[in-house]
């Protein structure tokens, strides 16, 4: 009989118990990329509640029907009244998670906003979750090629996606509509105004499967809500509801599930209204002492991502993590 196991964002994988469990208690590297595949095959998506998924229901039909111009694979781009709408719809990971090719979609859109005439960009993700962080299966399949240059290829992809958002002018609003994790959730702090459906929830559970920080997030944790919090996000992986991350700063404001579309639309409306410089201009006089700070935040964590990744001791811990959640059932 197959075994339900739960990957590192919390939700279930359906793993056979032959290859991928002689290849973990082997700690074998040679026969884990095709172990993980089988993994990959099982893996179950979230079943979408369309009464709680509103812009999944709006976008169902017409998700892939944008301009030419706009036209990804990873994502899906639509150019609106004032601004521009990027939503999470990823083809070649699970649950919006986040490899190099989604990266660099989503650079892309965002290097797209900030030279036309889009006031302000909204983020959000189609189906029942907005990010599950770095894409692990995408990534673990590759390490076990070449642990270091395969770790500073991934480690250069988060440094220049998180640098995207750092660098960014305009205004980028975040409607999260699911559970933000990891990577998912260390950048929230990087834009400008979060929205969070009351069901939405977040977790940075690294050190669990044996990753440092990332996404500035050692930074701007403990800035918005001190560093007794910022720890038990980071180094304990706690889980905040909605109105818990509301309360710590991770998140503006909450609303429920029913009306989530809607309060979202009337407020990225009236902001699309305003004059564009002063937009503008007001974020960059709240943000012009963090720019260089948040740079080398990234890097420094980045640097680290990569030692850990680029070791033996990175991917045992790593493989251990795999092993655990496979013992647990």
């Amino acid at each position: 009989m197959p075994l339900d196991i739960t990957d590192h964002c919390g939700f279930k994988l359906l793993a056979g118990t032959s290859p991928f469990m002689d290849a973990l208690t082997a700690n074998g590297t040679a026969t884990i990329q095709t172990s993980v595949t089988g993994v990959t095959a099982g893996k179950r998506k979230f079943i979408d509640d369309r009464r709680d998924q509103p812009f999944d229901k709006r976008l169902r039909f017409s998700v892939r029907q944008t301009e030419s111009a706009y036209r990804y694979r990873d994502i899906v781009v639509r150019k609106q009244d004032g601004f521009t709408h990027i939503l999470l719809s990823t083809k070649s990971s699970e649950n919006n998670s986040l490899n190099p090719e989604v990266m660099k979609e989503v650079q892309s859109a965002l290097s797209t906003a900030a030279a036309d005439d889009s006031k302000l960009v909204l983020l959000s993700a189609v189906g029942s979750v907005f990010c599950c962080g770095l894409d692990f299966i995408y990534f673990i399949r590759r390490l076990t090629d070449d642990r270091k240059r395969e770790s500073t290829k991934m480690a250069d992809a988060i440094r220049n996606f998180v640098n995207t958002f750092i660098q960014f002018k305009k205004p980028i609003i975040v409607a999260v509509n699911g559970p933000a994790i990891g990577l998912g959730a260390s950048i929230l702090p990087l834009c400008d105004v979060v929205w969070a459906n009351e069901k939405a929830w977040f977790q940075t559970p690294y050190t669990t499967f044996g990753q440092s920080p990332d996404g500035c997030s050692t930074v701007m944790f403990p800035k918005i809500m001190g560093g007794a919090s910022a720890n038990e996000m980071l180094l304990s992986g706690r889980k905040l509801t909605a109105q818990e991350a509301c309360g710590k700063g991770l998140v503006s404001q909450v609303f429920w599930p029913g009306t989530f579309t809607q309060e979202v639309m009337v407020r990225i409306k009236e902001l699309a209204s305003c004059n564009p410089v002063v937009l503008e201009e007001s974020k960059a006089l709240v943000r012009c002492n963090m720019k260089m700070e948040l740079e080398q935040a990234n890097e420094r964590e980045c640097e680290v991502l990569k030692k850990i990744w680029g070791s033996a001791q990175g991917m045992d811990s790593m493989l251990k993590y795999l092993q655990r959640k496979i013992d647990e059932f």
